[in-house]
């Protein structure tokens, strides 16, 4: 009787350890995809909000101009998205004051990242890999990746408000 105790006890464990981790790798997908959709959708609002003649507005000398973050975005997720995941980066505008050419850019990169996230299965982004800062998890350099994107959005943002233009309402998860 005592076996039988034991053995229910340990498979209790091993059954209630287990869960909270396969609930995480079934989730970050999920949850992952929807705020990159939702980022793409407030990005362009953003990009779209600015003039085509304010594209080369800089705040000042040595920073990047309104162009240039944005196109900074589609490069970050392109940089850092193949630390954990290898796939085809699409070839940046070379006009960083062509708001189309922008737009169209930063929407194939975020969907190219989008089509290679939907493809792996969840316990890949638990896997971990090298990655510039040291070894981590696909699942990090994911949010990284996020991360990234807001910050030089944010930055964007603020250059609209420079410019005296109202920024787009805040897309969430």
């Amino acid at each position: 009787m005592n076996l039988i105790k034991q053995t229910s006890a340990i498979l209790t464990l091993l059954f209630t350890s287990w869960m909270p981790m396969t609930a995480q790798q079934s989730t970050f997908k999920k949850e992952f995809l929807k705020k990159w959709k939702n980022s793409l959708e407030y990005t362009i609002d953003v990009a779209k909000k600015m003039p085509k003649e304010h594209y080369s507005y800089k705040p000042m000398a040595d920073v990047r101009s309104f162009g240039e973050q944005l196109v900074h975005i589609g490069e970050g997720m392109a940089y850092i998205g193949n630390s954990a995941f290898d796939f085809q980066t699409i070839q940046q505008p070379n006009n960083t004051n062509d708001k189309d050419a922008i737009i169209a850019y930063l929407k194939k990169q975020y969907n190219v990242l989008s089509d290679v996230v939907e493809a792996k299965d969840p316990p890949y982004f638990e896997e971990t890999t090298s990655f510039w800062a040291g070894r981590m998890s696909r699942r990090k350099i994911m949010n990284i990746v996020f991360n990234h994107c807001t910050h030089h959005r944010a930055q964007a943002i603020v250059y609209l408000r420079m410019k005296g233009l109202k920024v787009p309402s805040y897309i969430s998860w």
